[in-house]
């Protein structure tokens, strides 16, 4: 175990780290095929706190993603900060290394800390690590900026909370492509979505949706995970890896995995939302919704309808 409060001064990428952070030797091995791995880095910790967040990464090794701890020399590199609060040394460095801001960090003990940064009381339950890891990775610095442009694009001016999100007004008969190898599922969704103005396209499989979205365009996709082929994880990677510049295309996945792992997978595909089946039909429709107001505004979409406006749609209850 180490604790960081002992070594002296180094540094990483120009800044100098405070001489009362010390760092942890890597607990990084190649992992198998097919497996991926979400990298932590944690500074400030107590020496028993260090000494569970260690044993919590050594239990997950045989999951996927597998965690994996990094010193704070690979800082840059992880997908994840623990940063301790209280420790006049993690905020020292915090404070020289601007870049955390576009990071996901844990604060442990935090109080005011920046937008998209999420805060874990002591004492921290390391047990539940990986729900602590997803709802980061869900509430980072990526949704932060969802949320400012939503806001920035909102005609209905600022929300008298300061810190709630306007609504933006979506154009109306939006296109939704389904893909899921269940034709129950498939037919379900459509009649729900139908239901609420969406224009729905069914795939049954990734290959097959990989070549509807090179031939049409969607404004989201809702994704199953568990498919015969390439999986869901790898249909969101793909989605994302080939959205044109300007224009976002959120994936939400669907799916009966309701593990803490299987949601972090997801992130790190690139899905903008993970809802588990069975989905409740209002909770389905306030998350499309959300995703798709966001990629509207961040796209800055202002395509009119036929009928000459922008009519909201996804949370009109049918009659």
């Amino acid at each position: 175990m180490v604790n960081f409060l002992m070594q002296s001064s180094v540094v990483e990428a120009g800044n100098s780290v405070p001489s009362s952070v010390s760092q942890p030797a890597p607990l990084e091995t190649a992992p198998p095929e097919g497996v991926q791995t979400l990298k932590l880095m944690a500074m400030g910790l107590t020496a028993m706190e260090q000494r569970l967040l260690e044993g919590t990464v050594k239990v997950s090794q045989r999951r996927n993603p597998r965690l994996v701890m990094l010193n704070v020399n690979q800082a840059m590199d992880a997908d994840v900060l623990i940063l301790n609060a209280r420790d006049a040394g993690a905020n020292q460095w915090a404070q020289k290394n601007a870049w955390i801001s576009g990071k996901a960090v844990i604060w442990v003990e935090g109080a005011d800390v920046p937008k998209g940064h999420t805060i874990a009381r002591r004492p921290v339950q390391w047990p539940i690590l990986p729900m602590l890891l997803a709802r980061a990775l869900e509430n980072g610095p990526g949704a932060a900026v969802k949320k400012a442009a939503l806001a920035a694009g909102s005609a209905a001016g600022p929300a008298k909370d300061p810190g709630a999100v306007a609504p933006v007004a979506l154009r109306a008969h939006q296109s939704v492509l389904v893909v899921d190898d269940s034709l129950a599922v498939r037919a379900h969704l459509r009649s729900q979505l139908e239901l609420r103005g969406f224009v729905v396209t069914d795939a049954d499989s990734v290959q097959t949706a990989m070549g509807k979205v090179t031939t049409q365009t969607f404004d989201c996709v809702l994704m199953d995970v568990l498919m015969p082929g390439a999986d869901g994880y790898e249909g969101c990677r793909q989605i994302k890896a080939r959205q044109r510049s300007g224009r976002t295309l959120p994936v939400i996945m669907l799916t009966s995995k309701t593990s803490p792992f299987d949601r972090i997978r997801g992130k790190m595909a690139g899905c903008d939302a993970y809802l588990t089946k069975p989905v409740d039909p209002e909770q389905l429709y306030e998350v499309l919704t959300q995703q798709l107001q966001a990629a509207q505004a961040t796209s800055g979409t202002s395509r009119s309808t036929s009928s000459g406006g922008a009519s909201t749609v996804g949370l009109t209850r049918p009659a």
